[in-house]
């Protein structure tokens, strides 16, 4: 009896296991459609397999048919000795090619060149096989780019496959009427603020342009970068359109608090644990006049910078700063204080590239090893800077570059006369799935009769997280007879570093850094590599890495921390 109840146990526990399918005959994109399609059926025991053998086969068909084969030879086999193994196998026939293509565009888009331009780039072709995806998207396109460019009352009046089997042919016909194109109308502003200074440089809109979606991109872009708006709402009202199609445009804004302050803490190998705080005013005046102050401490630099805004037009893209500021610092064999007032003129052009046209004035007391002095210098000069990113903080391609230059004469009232340059480029790329290389170079040169005539925040020093790893912090300069760090009137500094992805938020990298700061070029240039950990987090990325600076005879080691974007 007990003999008989373990037989009918195991014999339940076959019966209920639920069938594995097998495809043959398929190979690729059918075989893996056809899988997706089986996937979906719901759980089949084995003993069930007979009523389901009309549902196996429509799925095979589904599948097939999706992609342009509707002739399939289909033979459904489950496996003697075990009946929950079934292998499907499929012979998938002669695919249906397109025979005809007739794709017809009426009302106003006839006349767009942007249409005739989508319909160049179309994946659709006569003789091609009839995929239906393909032919979705294409109808989908159609649409998204009217309603892009306001065609508003855009509709198929004719959307038609005519399949047949038999001949291995499907005619299309494909009948877009676009109807007329609407246009922007009245601008409507909604604010709690006055904001006609700020709002009119940034609106190229004007009643009666054609309507784009982008361009109502662009201006809540914009509106949202100026900094001014806790909440930019910018919307065109397609239910108010006029007999002559032309829609209102609602802009509402609402502004940010009169005080704002945010605090922060960091850590980097160079100065150790820091803390940041800023206070914003963003609303000074109807003007668009701005405040921001700054405070960053460290234990070996403290300082504290005030930036007054003044827009001159357009917000984002032309405007003057009035900068002012005091910086201690005691760092290796540097001791300074510094108080720094300037002017700044600031442009942007369409290709991103903003240009500083500067005026300064600063006076600093320092000790630079054995030296200790005290200088006043007025400094005018230009800088240029562009950074260009894709992907966001975990960035897949991108570059920066900034150049500075810097003059100062005795006769306007500087201790020191000196000509003074700084250029930087970084390069980011993906060179293969997964893989990025990072490649950076910077040089600076200063000319001056004597170095030590130079305060310590204008001579070139180089080493650390972000020069040359393996080093620590400015530590590759030329340095007296007691060894203590002097600066320089050159440096150069060269980076490779290669990233592979290993896992959704995390890279491990391999990297050589190479550079020197000096007053000749005579000394031999310090080398470090190594190896690091990437850890993407919503802030940004999280660098470690632990470098050797094998140039040496004594090799030195050093562990690298930094957080922040790449570029």
């Amino acid at each position: 009896m007990w003999g008989l109840l373990a037989i009918w146990l195991i014999s339940a526990n076959v019966s209920a296991e639920e069938v594995n399918f097998r495809l043959k005959g398929l190979k690729g994109e059918l075989k893996d459609n056809t899988q997706v399609y089986l996937d979906h059926l719901p759980p089949i025991e084995a003993e069930q397999l007979p009523r389901f053998r009309k549902d196996i086969q429509q799925a095979v068909i589904n599948s097939l048919q999706a992609l342009g084969y509707y002739e399939p030879d289909i033979e459904i086999i489950a496996s003697k000795k075990n009946p929950a193994r079934v292998t499907v196998k499929v012979a998938p026939g002669q695919p249906v090619r397109i025979r005809t293509l007739n794709i017809q565009l009426a009302g106003e888009a006839s006349q767009d060149p942007q249409f005739e331009k989508l319909l160049s780039q179309l994946k659709l072709h006569e003789s091609q096989v009839f995929q239906h995806d393909i032919y979705e998207k294409t109808k989908a396109s159609l649409l998204s780019l009217g309603l892009s460019r306001g065609y508003f009352d855009a509709q198929y009046k004719m959307h038609q496959v005519l399949v047949h089997p038999e001949e291995h042919a499907a005619d299309v016909n494909l009948l877009f009427d676009s109807g007329a194109r609407y246009h922007f109308g009245e601008l409507i502003v909604d604010s709690d603020r006055p904001v006609a200074r700020i709002l009119d440089p940034l609106v190229d809109i004007k009643p009666g342009d054609a309507f784009l979606s982008s361009d109502v991109t662009a201006l809540s872009r914009s509106l949202s970068t100026t900094g001014y708006f806790k909440r930019v709402s910018v919307q065109p009202n397609v239910s108010e359109a006029d007999e002559n199609h032309q829609i209102p445009l609602y802009v509402t804004l609402r502004a940010k608090a009169d005080n704002e302050v945010e605090v922060g803490v960091g850590f980097s190998t160079d100065e150790g644990p820091r803390f940041s705080s800023s206070w914003d005013k963003p609303w000074i005046n109807s003007l668009g006049h701005s405040l921001q102050t700054n405070l960053k401490v460290s234990e070996p630099k403290q300082d504290i910078t005030v930036i007054y805004k003044i827009p001159r037009g357009n917000p984002l893209n032309h405007y003057y700063t009035v900068q002012g500021g005091y910086q201690m610092l005691n760092q290796d064999d540097t001791e300074s204080d510094r108080i720094v007032a300037s002017v700044h003129r600031f442009d942007k052009d369409p290709d991103g590239w903003t240009r500083d046209v500067f005026l300064r004035s600063e006076y600093e007391t320092y000790t630079q090893g054995q030296q200790e002095d005290d200088s006043f210098l007025v400094i005018p000069g230009v800088s240029y800077n562009r950074t260009r990113v894709k992907g966001g903080l975990d960035a897949y391609w991108g570059d920066s570059q900034v150049g500075t230059l810097e003059l100062s004469e005795p006769w306007w009232g500087s201790d020191t006369r000196f000509i003074r340059v700084f250029g930087r480029t970084k390069w980011l790329r993906t060179v293969a799935k997964k893989q990025r290389v990072i490649a950076r170079a910077e040089q600076g040169a200063v000319w001056v009769d004597d170095v030590e005539k130079l305060p310590p925040s204008l001579r070139f020093f180089t080493g650390g997280d972000l020069t040359v790893r393996g080093f620590s912090y400015q530590s590759i300069t030329p340095v007296d007879d007691n060894g203590d760090r002097l600066g320089a009137k050159y440096a150069t500094a060269l980076s490779l570093e290669y990233d592979y992805k290993i896992a959704e938020k995390w890279r491990l990298a391999t990297f050589v850094d190479t550079g020197t700061a000096t007053n000749d070029y005579r000394e031999d240039w310090k080398v470090g590599t190594g190896l690091g950990v990437r850890w993407q987090t919503p802030v940004g990325p999280v660098r470690v890495d632990l470098a050797f600076g094998v140039s040496e005879d004594q090799v030195p080691m050093r562990i690298h921390f930094t957080l922040g974007p790449e570029l």
